[in-house]
């Protein structure tokens, strides 16, 4: 059988709980069937613990609250054992399926929960503030970078609108219907990649913040919003491949305690993830020697935000998803 995917208009128009309850009562079996024969794809999966509890918590339907910790560490595992045969592309493509196909699931249980404790849309905020959602990351990731590094960099959130003029006011901030807890993770993933690499560079230089901020500007027409993070922190290495979930610039150790500007390198891939996961996009501009552009391009449009589920008898063309090039 094959995954049914949703969109945010039916999360919108479909809030009786019975009815979320018997769609999900077959919807889950089948992401969690797509799941389970996604790792078993993996090459000697067997030899990896962390891939067998993984596996295990799937085929047992438990919950899965440390299932990304795991696979994080179990990739870096697959990564000491590139030698052998497995390559950078066949990890993330079968790390794209497996999350991709989780955060489906999440959403629409999430979806479920909302509206059985009395969320008029659950879990989609129909008129969701873009700028309220952005200034609220800032201040979590500068708070964490405060903890981790004793910098606070400068970050400016701007909001412009073609439908409305300059983001001046409530009325003219970009505002569609979409869930702020997935975009606030990933502007807060993308402001801590800048941050990190901005206190980086200001330790080594001696430098003051002020002089290098991150700006964070949200624009937006009809169809689209699309926010862009820009950082002046000298850019991202050619050699560098941050789309891998096996690549880190984080020492072990590095950045520690519970709240991590840096880790397993899954915070990047994962958050390009969530952008697709609707039919939006993230992409990369390093400028070498200056900084990096970052930009997140949804749709603004509920029909258009359609589910992306995996689906092993068939592969998504990801570059195409959305029509919109930078």
């Amino acid at each position: 059988m094959q995954p049914h995917p949703r969109s945010v208009e039916y999360l919108t128009t479909t809030v009786d709980p019975r009815q979320i309850a018997e769609f999900l009562h077959l919807e889950m079996p089948i992401r969690y069937a797509e799941r389970i024969r996604a790792l078993e794809q993996v090459p000697r999966w067997r030899t990896i613990p962390d891939l067998v509890d993984v596996h295990d918590i799937h085929v047992a339907l438990l919950r899965e609250q440390t299932t990304v910790e795991k696979l994080a560490k179990s990739v870096h595992q697959l990564r000491d054992d590139a030698g052998d045969g497995i390559t950078d592309d066949s990890v993330s493509q079968f790390l794209d399926d497996f999350l991709l196909n989780r955060i489906g699931c999440q959403v629409l249980l999430g979806h479920y929960l909302a509206c059985r404790a009395g969320q008029r849309n659950g879990i989609i905020d129909t008129r969701c503030d873009t700028r309220r959602v952005c200034r609220a990351a800032a201040e979590a990731v500068l708070d964490m970078c405060w903890e981790c590094t004793g910098r606070r960099p400068s970050v400016f959130v701007n909001a412009h609108s073609a439908c409305g003029g300059k983001g001046t006011d409530d009325g003219q901030v970009p505002r569609f219907p979409y869930m702020p807890h997935v975009l606030k993770y990933i502007v807060s993933e993308l402001l801590k990649n800048s941050c990190r690499a901005t206190t980086d560079m200001l330790s080594a230089h001696d430098l003051q913040s002020d002089d290098f901020p991150i700006n964070v500007i949200i624009c937006a027409d009809e169809d689209h919003v699309t926010i862009c993070v820009t950082d002046q922190a000298g850019g991202i290495p050619r050699e560098a491949n941050p789309w891998s979930y096996l690549y880190t610039t984080a020492e072990d150790g590095a950045y520690g305690g519970t709240k991590k500007l840096a880790g397993h390198g899954v915070g990047l891939p994962l958050s390009r993830l969530y952008a697709r996961y609707l039919h939006g996009s993230l992409d990369l501009v390093s400028l070498p020697g200056y900084g990096t552009h970052a930009y997140v391009n949804l749709p603004r449009v509920e029909s258009q935000q359609v589910e992306v589920v995996p689906d092993a008898d068939y592969k998504y063309d990801y570059a195409n998803l959305l029509d919109f090039t930078v």
